[in-house]
This record gives C-alpha cells, structure tokens and sequence, in this order.
C-alpha cells in the first residue's frame, strides 16, 4: 500500500500534468481562435451552448461506463478525444464544423475536469481543502501558462498547423504511457460502488446548503470568464495570440506570491468572512470587467487586471473549498456530478437563450460583452445563498 500510494500519486500529476499543457497549447486559445476565424458573439455562445449539452451527455456515458474499464483506458481515451478536438479544427470552412466541434470540446471537457476531480477528491481531509486545492491550482495555472506561452507563440507565428502536431505528439505519448501501463489504474471504490445518477434522482435534488442553485449560477459564469473575457483581453491585446498568451502570464505572475500565502492560510481563516469576502470581490470583478477598455491609461489598466485576476482566483479558491468541504460532508462523489450537471445544464440552456437574444437583436459588437458581465455583476450575490458544512 506504501508502494502504490505515490504511484497512484506520480500518475494523477502525470495525467494531470499532460492534459494541463495541452489545454493551453490551444484549448485555451478556442474562444478567441473561433474570434479570429470571424465568429461573432451569437455563434460563440451557439458553440458554448452546445460545449455544454457535449459535456452531459459525455457525463452520462462516463458514469456507466469507468464501472467496468479500467482507469487508465478512461485516460487514454482522454488524449484521443483531445486529439479528435484539435483535428476538427481543419474542416472549420465546412458545414456542421461550429457544432461538432462544440460537442467534441464538451466530450473533452467532461473526460478531463470530472477524471481529474473525481482522483484529487480522493487525496482531501477534512481539514486541507483550501491549501490542497490552492496546490492543485497552482500546479494546474503554471503547467497551463506554460501550454498558453508556447502556444501563443506557435499560433502567431508559424500557425495551426505547428500546435496541431505538436499537440497530437504529446496526446499520442500520454495515451500510450496510460494504455500501456503494466498494471491497470482503478478508480475509488467507493465511487465505483455507487449507482449511476438517474434523471430522477437529478430532478428531486435538494439540500439545505443552496447547492442547487449556485451550481445553475456557477455553470455560465464560468464561461463568461473563460470564453467572453477572453475575447476582452485578446481585444486588449491587438487580436495577438502570443500577447494574450504573454498578458495572461503576467498577470498570473503579479498576484502569484499573495495568492500563494492566503491558500496556506485559508483553512485556518474564518470560513464565512473569507468566503462573503470572496464573493463580494467577485461581484466588483465583474464591474471592473465592464469597465475596462482602451480608454484608460497603461498604469491604470494593468492595476485594472491585476485586481480582476486575484479577485476572480481569490473566489475560485474560496468556493472550491466550500464545494469539496460540502462534498466530503454529503455525498462524495456523487456531490460532484451533480454539480456538474446542473452547471453544464445551465450553460446549455443559458448561452442558447443568450445565442437567440444575440441572433434577434444583432450580435452588438463589444457592447454585448460589457453587457454581459454587468448581469454577471447582479447575479453574483446570489453565491451567498451557498452555505458552509455545519461543524
């Protein structure tokens, strides 16, 4: 047992490790690669609606089927997916590309986020989920910054096809490091054991802690970060990837060494005041957003997003320990996929309805994106329904 504990900890950063390098070759680079492509804000938010519905029903499929295979074929089968993503990319002139290519992106998002949470829940106690996922973050930003610098660079200046190769030769060698593994990897018994979630089950979950509908909220929010803010600071940015790449990194870096000293802190700090602290500065994150533009001087936007930065990963911090606090004093496992369901749900619905506002009214440009995080500003306190495991 001694033996296979850092084993089954070398092939969780392994795994890991690859997939977090990869999403920022170019995984990372989607939103604002389908921008330059000449998608507007109607078609993005068609494409994250259809991510979302990829990702449910990929979540069904895993569900039933890591009972029976073992875990490193589910990882394997990660890298292929992440390989049929990027190759998609070459039929982008034909018809049907925005959709497939949303539900692969969905397929691959779902093997990757719920594989790799489902093996880091098994490594928490109850008494280290804020420093244990502030490590996991770190390791996950740095190796994907990483990912974003080389990928960046490749994208502008010697173009797809060079992130497309390289990309496949990295997803070719973690396929085969797990597929070939000389003893099978297995999944936590105690989430094997469980019965796969119904629609039932789905539609009468409730609990006393909010979870319901913070995790309907959570779900868009998350795109409009990663998908509409993007877009922002890749307009910021001159429309340049290795700019985005670089502004990201920088970014990252002004706010690293404070970050670093409140997520080995955050499980003794008052769990309530930190969390109301962290959505409050979530909610003026979102204001900021709305506000940023080229009219303010270079001091004053970099300060800008730099605040925007921390306080977005000061909340991420804050509410991934009060969602694995929750999950180890509930339901586990199952906690997790009914998070990821309820929120994948809400994409789908939610950027559908955003893409049918869009198509009505006109794609508005820029002006649609200010809007957006506006409302992401007034539903924001809706977090504080999210209550804290009882002692």
């Amino acid at each position: 047992m001694a033996d296979e504990l850092p084993r089954a900890s070398r092939l969780f950063y392994r795994f890991l490790g690859l997939h977090s390098f990869l999403i920022g070759l170019f995984p990372f680079f989607i939103p604002v690669f389908l921008w330059r492509l000449g998608y507007d804000l109607t078609e993005i938010s068609s494409f994250i609606a259809i991510t979302g519905l990829g990702f449910v029903v990929t979540l069904w499929v895993w569900d039933r089927v890591h009972k029976t295979l073992p875990l490193n074929f589910i990882i394997a089968a990660s890298f292929l997916i992440e390989i049929t993503l990027l190759a998609i990319v070459f039929l982008d002139e034909q018809p049907g590309f925005l959709f497939f290519f949303a539900l692969v992106n969905g397929a691959y998002n779902c093997f990757f986020w719920i594989t790799q949470r489902a093996l880091f829940f098994e490594t928490l106690d109850e008494t280290n989920t804020g420093r244990k996922f502030g490590n996991f973050q770190v390791v996950v930003v740095v190796i994907i910054k990483l990912g974003v610098l080389f990928g960046g660079l490749l994208l502008d200046k010697a173009g797809y096809l060079s992130v497309f190769l390289i990309s496949v030769l990295i997803g070719l060698a973690g396929m085969a490091s797990f597929f070939l593994l000389s003893s099978p990897m297995k999944l936590p018994s105690s989430l094997r054991a469980d019965a796969p979630l119904g629609f039932g089950e789905l539609l009468r979950f409730r609990d006393t802690h909010g979870s319901r509908p913070v995790f309907l909220l959570d779900g868009p929010l998350l795109f409009l970060e990663s998908y509409f803010w993007m877009i922002s600071l890749f307009l910021l940015a001159h429309e340049s990837f290795w700019k985005l790449g670089a502004l990201v990194i920088l970014l990252g870096l002004s706010f690293s060494a404070l970050f670093f000293l409140i997520k080995n802190r955050i499980d003794r700090m008052p769990g309530q005041r930190i969390y109301a602290f962290a959505v409050a500065g979530y909610c003026l994150s979102w204001l900021m957003r709305a506000a940023v533009g080229d009219h303010l001087s270079l001091g004053w936007l970099f300060t800008t997003l730099v605040l925007i930065t921390f306080c977005t990963s000061f909340f991420r911090l804050a509410f991934n320990k009060r969602f694995f606090d929750l999950a180890q004093h509930t339901s586990a496992h199952r906690y997790l996929f009914l998070k990821s369901y309820y929120s994948q749900t809400a994409i789908a619905l939610g950027f559908g309805l955003a893409a049918a506002l869009l198509h009505t009214h006109g794609s508005m440009g820029t002006e649609a994106l200010q809007i957006s995080f506006v409302m992401a500003a007034c539903v924001t306190p809706l977090y504080f329904l999210y209550r804290q495991p009882r002692a």
